[in-house]
C-alpha cells in the first residue's frame, strides 16, 4: 500500500496528514508555525516534526516506511531556502522521494482540478504562483509591494488610511471608513486617528491596525464608494498579475483556473472578484477564477503521491478535503 506523508506550514501553525492512494486519510497532527523566518529554524524544524509525528503515529505508519512526502512552507522565498530547510528535514528519516516548495504550490495543488494552474494568494501578503501542463513552474517573489507584489490585506489597510487622510484634508471624498476605523482604534476624531498612526506605526504593523480590510469589506456592502475603490483597485493588481504569470508559462491560450486563497477571499465580495476576473481576462480569456475550498495540506499530499508514482483517481482530492474538512470541525468542536 502506498503511504504518504503531505506537511502545511504558515507562519502561525504547521498540519500534516497521512494518507494513501486511494485518498483515504490515515492521520493528521498539528503543530505552531514552521515559517523559518519568523519562528527561526530550530522551532520551524521541531514544528514540523511534531506535526509530522503525530500524523503518522496516529496512521500506525514509521517515518521510514513513508513513499513519499512534501513539504508546503511559508519562507521559502529564494533557491537557497530549499537547502537551508532540506539540511534539517532530511536528517528526520521521511522514506521515499521528498519535495520542498513555497506553500503557494501546494494551494495550488488543493484547489485545482487539475496538477496545474495560477494561484492567487492574498493574505498578510500575497504571492502569484503557477504551473503549466508541462510541469513548468513560475511564482512572483511575494515580498511585497516594492518587489511588485500589491494586494495583500496590509496593502487594503494601507489604502484604507489614506482614504481617510484624503477625506481629512480635501484631497478625496469623505468615507464611511472614517467612522469605522475611528471606532476600531478608539479614536475620538480623524486627526486623533491619523496622528496616531503617523506617532506610533506608521507602517501599520501594531495589532489594532495591521488589518483593516474587514473594515474596508463592511464598508464596501454598506454601499461606501471609496471603500468600493479600494477592493477594486487590489483586484485589478491581482488579475493583472495571474495573468502575467499566466504568460510566463505560456498558458494565455489555454482554459485554466486560478485559485484564490488567503484571508482576503474568506469573505467574498463581488468588487474584488469582478476586477480580479477581468484583469485575468484581459490576458487569458479562458481562464476562471474559483475560490479554494480545501485546506492546503490537501495539495501537499497530492503532491507526495505523485512523488511516489501513485496513479491520482479521480476524486481523490475531493475525498481527501471532505475528510480534512470533517477532522478539523470536529478538533474544533
Amino acid at each position: 500500500m502506498t503511504v504518504v506523508l503531505g506537511v502545511d506550514g504558515g507562519g502561525r501553525n504547521t498540519a500534516a496528514a497521512v494518507a494513501d492512494a486511494s485518498g483515504a486519510l490515515l492521520g493528521m497532527g498539528f503543530s505552531g508555525g514552521s515559517n523559518w523566518e519568523i519562528v527561526g529554524l530550530a522551532d520551524a524544524f521541531a514544528h514540523i516534526a511534531s506535526a509530522s509525528d503525530a500524523a503518522l503515529g496516529e496512521a500506525g505508519v514509521a517515518r521510514a516506511d513513508l513513499d513519499a512526502s512534501a513539504f508546503g512552507l511559508a519562507g521559502i522565498d529564494w533557491p537557497q531556502d530549499v537547502e537551508r530547510l532540506e539540511a534539517g528535514i532530511g536528517p528526520l528519516g521521511f522514506g521515499g522521494h521528498r519535495r520542498l516548495v513555497n506553500d503557494a504550490f501546494v494551494a495550488l495543488r488543493a484547489g485545482s482540478p487539475q496538477a496545474w494552474g495560477v494561484v492567487v494568494i492574498a493574505g498578510t501578503g500575497t504571492i502569484t504562483a503557477g504551473r503549466n501542463p508541462a510541469g513548468e513552474e513560475f511564482r512572483t517573489l511575494g515580498q511585497g509591494r516594492v518587489f511588485g507584489d500589491f494586494g495583500s490585506e496590509f496593502d487594503v489597510s494601507e489604502l484604507a488610511v489614506r482614504a481617510v487622510a484624503d477625506a481629512y484634508t480635501g484631497r478625496g471624498p469623505s468615507t464611511m471608513l472614517t467612522e469605522l476605523l475611528c471606532e476600531r482604534t478608539g479614536a475620538a476624531t480623524p486627526i486623533d486617528l491619523l496622528e496616531r498612526i503617523a506617532r506610533a506605526d506608521t507602517r501599520l504593523r501594531s495589532p489594532e491596525v495591521s488589518n483593516m480590510a474587514p473594515l474596508v469589506l463592511q464598508a464596501t456592502e454598506a454601499g461606501d464608494l471609496v471603500a468600493r475603490g479600494i477592493l477594486e483597485e487590489i483586484g485589478q493588481a491581482l488579475g493583472e498579475t495571474a495573468g502575467l504569470v499566466g504568460s510566463r508559462l505560456g498558458m494565455l491560450d489555454l482554459d485554466f483556473p486560478v485559485v484564490l486563497a488567503g484571508g482576503l477571499f474568506r469573505t467574498p465580495n463581488r468588487y474584488l472578484l469582478d476586477q480580479l476576473e477581468l484583469g485575468v481576462r484581459r490576458a487569458a480569456p479562458l481562464a476562471h477564477t474559483m475560490l479554494l475550498d480545501a485546506p492546503p495540506v490537501v495539495g501537499s499530499v497530492l503532491i507526495a503521491l505523485e512523488l511516489a508514482s501513485s496513479t491520482i483517481v479521480a476524486g481523490v482530492g475531493h475525498l481527501l478535503a471532505s475528510a480534512i474538512n470533517r477532522r478539523l470541525l470536529d478538533d474544533r468542536g
